[in-house]
């Protein structure tokens, strides 16, 4: 079943101005926290400044769906992808460091809009029988960008008005793309907190693949360079362990996605935790053989990236209106959770066992994923078989 030429214009418009805008988010963040560093900000006040767009993420997201009832999905995309114009107005005329606080705040805020806001009309927009591969490709092009975003930091370099007239200019474009994108219905007999909520009661073990995989991306890394460099890896080796949990989920996305639309979902997560737990025993000895962190890092960024979509495709089958950008919004919630503790939980293990605390939190998070991620909970719609 080919997708209609009004589809493909509806989904053309999602990608290309998610593109730009996160394009220009992931060059605004790396641009304010180098300057500051250049600036001889202390260490405590940059981690402090990153904290600031995350913790604003995990603050907004249960209101994402309030928001698009209100206004509307389409409104809200449109106000997610205009606020980050105050972020570029906010360094152009000021290098105050409370005035770059309330930047990322702001950035982080209507971040999580765009992010609850543009999974869900993707989802919302895709026909039933290519959401997989849709959400596959979508989740793809994500990916992309935080490599690409990254890179346009290293072109412009981060001193002058380059850096910013190219993310302003991105950030207009994505804009312009959304002329004449359709709206889809956000109204329901539902009231948008117990959208929010109605995931926990009904498919609980999706917040639980979400948890999971904002671990999975938060905790590798942060704690993989480390255990590189006491493997014996050089810097810039250590640090392209990283690099190579953002190949593994952005090669997963559209094989994911092809799979979604012909295999049970609920076989498929528990396909990417067996993958979550084979790394974990591929950590085990990497102290002794540091060769061993890459397939690591592979399978690690490989099942981050399939739990999350996974999960996606699982309630864009599930869900409509405001209950699929409630459904959504508890999703994305759930992954900055996991995101937020990964990190803490690996450096209680390491301080714990130093040598072997990390492969065996991970290998006890795989576990536990394994026993509790199955039943009725994953069950969704099932969806027309493509041709």
């Amino acid at each position: 079943m080919a997708l209609t030429r009004d589809e493909r214009r509806t989904l053309a418009r999602l990608f290309v101005s998610t593109f730009c805008e996160l394009n220009a988010v992931l060059m605004l963040m790396p641009l304010m926290t180098l300057r500051l560093a250049a600036r001889h900000e202390p260490a405590w006040i940059i981690g402090l400044f990153g904290a600031a767009l995350y913790g604003a993420v995990f603050l907004v997201t249960p209101f994402a769906a309030v928001c698009a009832r209100r206004i509307g999905l389409r409104a809200t995309y449109v106000l997610s992808g205009t606020a980050p114009m105050l972020v570029v107005a906010t360094l152009a005329v000021t290098a105050r460091l409370e005035a770059w606080f309330l930047a990322a705040a702001v950035l982080g805020c209507f971040g999580g809009l765009r992010w609850v806001s543009a999974e869900a009309y993707v989802a919302g927009a895709a026909p039933a029988a290519r959401r997989g591969v849709v959400i596959g490709a979508f989740e793809t092009m994500v990916g992309a960008c935080f490599i690409t975003g990254p890179l346009l930091v290293s072109a412009t370099g981060v001193e002058g008005a380059l850096p910013l007239v190219v993310s302003g200019g991105m950030l207009i474009g994505g804009l312009l793309c959304l002329i004449g994108l359709p709206a889809l219905a956000t109204q329901g007999e539902e009231r948008s907190h117990a959208a929010f909520l109605r995931l926990v009661h009904e498919r609980p073990v999706l917040l639980i693949a979400a948890f999971i995989g904002g671990m999975l991306e938060s905790a590798p890394a942060t704690f993989l360079p480390v255990a590189g460099l006491a493997a014996g890896l050089s810097i810039a080796a250590a640090a392209g362990l990283v690099a190579t949990l953002g190949v593994g989920g952005f090669i997963c996305q559209m094989p994911v996605g092809y799979l979604a639309d012909r295999r049970p979902l609920g076989t498929l997560l528990r396909a990417c935790l067996w993958c979550v737990l084979l790394g974990a025993l591929l950590a085990w000895p990497a102290a002794r053989w540091s060769a061993l962190l890459w397939p690591v890092a592979l399978a690690w960024g490989a099942a981050t990236g399939g739990l999350y979509t996974l999960a996606m495709i699982t309630i864009g089958h599930a869900y409509t209106g405001v209950a699929l950008i409630g459904a959504t919004a508890a999703l994305v919630f759930a992954y900055a959770a996991g995101g937020a503790l990964g990190p803490a939980l690996a450096g209680l293990a390491v301080e714990l066992a130093p040598d072997t605390g990390f492969a065996a939190l991970f290998g006890v998070i795989a576990c536990m994923g394994l026993v509790l991620i199955r039943g009725p909970g994953i069950a969704a719609p099932t969806p027309p078989r493509p041709d």
